[in-house]
Order: C-alpha cells, then sequence, then structure tokens
C-alpha cells in the first residue's frame, strides 16, 4: 500500500512541476550557442556552405537536426524549445523504461520521473538545446537495440535438477549468438552511434564503454554489423561534407581552429574537478554516491536480467561522466546527460536518492520562504520563484512581451544570455535603418540573434567573436582579416557591454564621446568602440555604432573590467 501511495505522489508531483514548468520552459530566450546553430540551420537550407557562411568548431550533425526542426515545426524560438522538450521527454521515457527493467520499484520510476522534471525544466537556458542532451537520443535508441538484441527470443527448455527457477530467470535475457534480433538491428544501433558522433564525437566513448559492458552476450557477426553501420554513417557525413563544399572548410576547422583543443581541455581540467559537484546542486554532489554505485553494479558478474541491465547502465553512466570531466570544457550543459544517467542508476538500484532530492529541494523552499535563510547545497527550487512564476499566465499569450521573456529568463543577464527586452529595441532601431543582408556585423557573443530576429544574412562568418577570436593569437588575426574583408560593406555593429564589464548599473553614465565611462581606457581605440554610437538599448547594454572609418584593431578583453591589455 505505501509503495502504492508513493507511486502516485511521485507522478503527480511530477505533473506539478511540469504544469510550472512547461509555460515558462517554453518562452525563455534561447542561449547563445542555440541562436548560433539556428543561423548556421539557416544558411545550409537555403543554399550555404557550413563552415565558410557560419563558423563553427563542431560537427554537423547538431546543424543536420535544427534543419529538421525547421521544417517540421518551424523557425521560432518556441520551435526550437518543443523540439528540445521532445528529445528530453523521448530520452526520459527510455531511462524509465530501462530502470523498470533493471528492477526499480513504481515509486522509484515515480520519483525519478519527478526528479527530471524538477531538474530540467528549472534549468538555466544555458543547458537548453544543446548537443549534449541531444546525442543521448540516437545513444539512447543504439542502447535499447542492443538490450532487445541480448534476449533471446528462443528460451530453452527449463533444466532437470534443482535450479530450474533460477534457471528460468535468465532465459528471458540469454547470449545471442548470431541470431535473436538479427544484424539488421545491429547495423542499426551502429547507425545511431555513427549519427551521435556526428553531433559530437566524445559519443565514441559512450559507444565503447557500452560495447565493452555487453559484448560476451554477441557474436562475431553482431558486432562486425554494430561497426559497418558506424563506417556507413561516418562516410555518409563525409559525403555530405563533400557535395555541399564543406569538406574544405571543414578540414580548415579542425587542423587549425582547434588545434589547441585537447591543450585548453587539460589546461582546465584542475577547475573542472573542483567543479564537478557543484555545477546542479543538489543533484551533482550526488554523484559521491553514484560512483562507487555504479562500479559495484559493473562488478556484479551475475547474468541475471536485472544485474545485466545495471552493469550496461553503470557502464554507460560512468563513461559519460568522465568523457565529461576528462575530456570536455566546464560547461553546464555538459552534465546534464550523466545527472539523468545518474538518477537512472539509483532509481535502478532501488536507492531513494531521487525522491531525497526532490524531498530536500522542496524543504529548502519551504525554509527560505518562512525565514528567508537558504542552504549552501540545497538552494530554494526556482519553480517557488515568484518574480519568474508572474509570468506564468502570460506564457499563454500568443505572442508575449518582451519583458516576459526576459522575466522568465534564468541566466539573460550573462553575456552570452540574450536579453529580449534590451535586445527587441535594437532590433527595432536597425528595423528603421532598413538593415539589409551583409550590412550589420553582431559582435562579442550574443548580438548575433539580431541576424534572426531581422531575417538578414550576415556577411561576417563568426558568431561568437570572442570564442573563435579567444583560441589563440593566428586565430585573432584571422577574425580581424575577415572582419576587415565585411566592413566594407557593413554599415552598423553592435556590442555587448556585458562583455566589457560587471558594472551593469553604470552603463548609462556616458562621457563626451557617447560612451559608458565604465569602459576601459584601451578598449576605446579597439573595434567597435572607436566607431559612434548611433543607438543603445535602455539600460545601456547593446550599443550600435556606425561604421566610419577602416578597422586596424579589434582585440577582446580576456575578462570583464580588464583594465590594460594582456
Amino acid at each position: 500500500m505505501f509503495g502504492i501511495i508513493s507511486s502516485r505522489l511521485g507522478w503527480l508531483v511530477a505533473a506539478a512541476f511540469i504544469v510550472v514548468g512547461v509555460p515558462l520552459f517554453m518562452r525563455m530566450p534561447l542561449w547563445c550557442d542555440v541562436t548560433l546553430y539556428a543561423i548556421a540551420a539557416r544558411t545550409v537550407a537555403t543554399g550555404g556552405v557550413h563552415y565558410r557562411d557560419v563558423f563553427d568548431t563542431n560537427p554537423p550533425g547538431f546543424v543536420w537536426l535544427l534543419c529538421a526542426v525547421r521544417g517540421v515545426f518551424g523557425t521560432s524560438s518556441e520551435a526550437l524549445r518543443f523540439a528540445d522538450l521532445a528529445v528530453v521527454a523521448l530520452v526520459t521515457t527510455g531511462l524509465l523504461w530501462w530502470v523498470r527493467k533493471s528492477g526499480a520499484s513504481r515509486a522509484g520510476v515515480a520519483w525519478t520521473a519527478a526528479a527530471i522534471a524538477a531538474f530540467y525544466l528549472f534549468s538555466h537556458e544555458f543547458n537548453h538545446v544543446q548537443r549534449d542532451t541531444w546525442m543521448m537520443l540516437p545513444a539512447g535508441v543504439a542502447l535499447v537495440l542492443r538490450l532487445r538484441r541480448a534476449q533471446d527470443p528462443t528460451p530453452r527448455p527449463p533444466p532437470l535438477d534443482g535450479e530450474g527457477e533460477k534457471e528460468a530467470r535468465l532465459f528471458s535475457l540469454s547470449p545471442s549468438r548470431g541470431g535473436g534480433r538479427g544484424v539488421g538491428s545491429a547495423f542499426a544501433e551502429g547507425l545511431l552511434w555513427g549519427f551521435g558522433c556526428w553531433i559530437k564525437p566524445h559519443l565514441f566513448f559512450i559507444a565503447v564503454a557500452a560495447w565493452l559492458a555487453t559484448r560476451r552476450r554477441f557474436s562475431w557477426r553482431d558486432h562486425v554489423a554494430v561497426f559497418a553501420g558506424g563506417v556507413v554513417e561516418g562516410v555518409g557525413g563525409v559525403a555530405w561534407l563533400v557535395a555541399t563544399g564543406a569538406w574544405p572548410h571543414f578540414v580548415e576547422i579542425w587542423r587549425t581552429w582547434n588545434a589547441d583543443y585537447f591543450a585548453t581541455v587539460m589546461r582546465e581540467l584542475p577547475f573542472r574537478c573542483v567543479m564537478q559537484l557543484q555545477y546542479f546542486p543538489p543533484y551533482s554532489v550526488c554523484a559521491v554516491l553514484a560512483v562507487p554505485l555504479a562500479v559495484a553494479n559493473l562488478r556484479n558478474r551475475s547474468e541475471e536480467p536485472e544485474a545485466f541491465r545495471r552493469r550496461a547502465l553503470a557502464a554507460v553512466y560512468l563513461a559519460w561522466l568522465f568523457t565529461a570531466l576528462l575530456l570536455q570544457r566546464p560547461f553546464h550543459y555538459v552534465h546534464v546527460p550523466e545527472t539523468l544517467l545518474m538518477l537512472a542508476v539509483f532509481a535502478a538500484n532501488r536507492w531513494a536518492v531521487p525522491f531525497a532530492i526532490v524531498m530536500l529541494s522542496l524543504f529548502a523552499s519551504a525554509v527560505f520562504a518562512l525565514t528567508g535563510h537558504s542552504f549552501a547545497h540545497i538552494p530554494p527550487h526556482p519553480a517557488f520563484d515568484a518574480n519568474r512564476t508572474r509570468w506564468w499566465a502570460t506564457c499563454f499569450q500568443g505572442d508575449p512581451p518582451r519583458e516576459a521573456r526576459t522575466g522568465v529568463a534564468m541566466y539573460a543577464q550573462s553575456f552570452s544570455g540574450i536579453d529580449p527586452a534590451e535586445l527587441g529595441p535594437v532590433a527595432d532601431f536597425l528595423r528603421t535603418q532598413n538593415v539589409r543582408d551583409g550590412e550589420l556585423i553582431a559582435w562579442h557573443d550574443s548580438p548575433h540573434a539580431l541576424y534572426l530576429d531581422l531575417g538578414i544574412q550576415p556577411r561576417f562568418r563568426f558568431m561568437h567573436v570572442s570564442t573563435a577570436a579567444g583560441l589563440g593569437k593566428w586565430q585573432e588575426e584571422q577574425v580581424l582579416s575577415e572582419l576587415q574583408a565585411a566592413l566594407p560593406l557593413a554599415r552598423f555593429v553592435v556590442s555587448d557591454m556585458h562583455r566589457i564589464t560587471a558594472k551593469y548599473g553604470e552603463l548609462n553614465d556616458l562621457d563626451a564621446t557617447g560612451l559608458p565611462k565604465v569602459l576601459p581606457a584601451w578598449q576605446r581605440s579597439e573595434f567597435p568602440f572607436d566607431q559612434p554610437v548611433v543607438f543603445r538599448s535602455p539600460s545601456g547594454r547593446y550599443l550600435v555604432h556606425r561604421v566610419v572609418k577602416p578597422v586596424t584593431t579589434a582585440r577582446i578583453p580576456k575578462e570583464l573590467d580588464q583594465q590594460e591589455l594582456k
């Protein structure tokens, strides 16, 4: 009886988080990574050449997916967020199926669903519509195919000795030796892993971990079919690059622009180790429990169906965690998949950690509401943030005001975040200037969303200008060279003062030239601040400069409020 009550309560809590969270989620502004890929998808869909026309340091798989989203759902931010919600819902459904098959109770499944709803819908926009979460979908389908093939559809007669009951439990998950669901399923699995690697090549290590954890259940024919599917998908991706003219530019990216990636990752490793348990409080810290639990699952060599599925889940979780920790940059969205998998590991082992996480978040919210005090590692849940939820009803309007979109944002003030209430007036001004293709240069990181809002194509291929220029000295010089080539046609450039300073309240305190006094002296002779300001957003965050003279230097600070050139 208690289990039934707990299960129903878990689903009720999950539903409550969904009801509160989905409308807010759908109206949040997109992160600048998403707008970059949206521009890239638009460019490819209209006949442009990826990498040549829009700079990107990653494989093209995510662009392919966004091209599909454009064709099916449309081009709005809501279309992208709906697709993201669908991906997360499918991934969650797959994980819940997996944990139930691995021994989770009904209540464990329900509270895992609640913990996922409480987590993803209320994470900040940095984590949404990102490659790491989307590549979980092909990976998940590949794993489902693999787990189902591991089940022999032809049970053997039960043994005659006293072990009959124990052996009978093994028949439902006995080794597939070339029969079962056939090499077609194995080939499809390889295609899915290959496609996922075109989204992000780090998925290769997860695929290897899944193979190692389950390889003894399959014949050599199965292994060859999986490998062949991956090779075919790889060749298909290369064929697309060649056919669209993107191949030489793709090679250039990987030979030159990405040359220092591994060195950067190794340099950041100590910081990532410090951050590992802090990305998503109170979820991330639970890895100290999940990792030894997953290791124990790996060490359990039982061939019983539930133990086998837990072992496969543990292998995927650990591979995802350590790939993120050791081989990726210290970005929050990188750790979303491992967090979902961690919750699944707990549920599969009947550990009530997902329930505890939700309860602790609700308790911290109640304490904060009653006393105003918060706990260091258990913050109040965002579902109870009145400054956001007051916009909940407005989210149902056909086209909510810009202020509502900014109001539901969680990270809009970051220089990589987009503030619709600030960037919208800039777009309105540029419309009055009848700006056309190639006449606008969006500088720094987030202003390039204007290309989508205005429906114009950039001539300058860099969207994350700070990121590209910050990759190295040669890269900085290349950005300057391409800027100089694009400038003759340009009429306006938009800068973002949040990329320069954290002193947001002083942005409208201007000097005689019309520039904010907080702008460091050395930046005043750098592009675009050497061009006259003709418009500023209400808070002074975004500045519109008219291009009136050639550019000789366009260095961007490496840190906020940097007073001297480094």
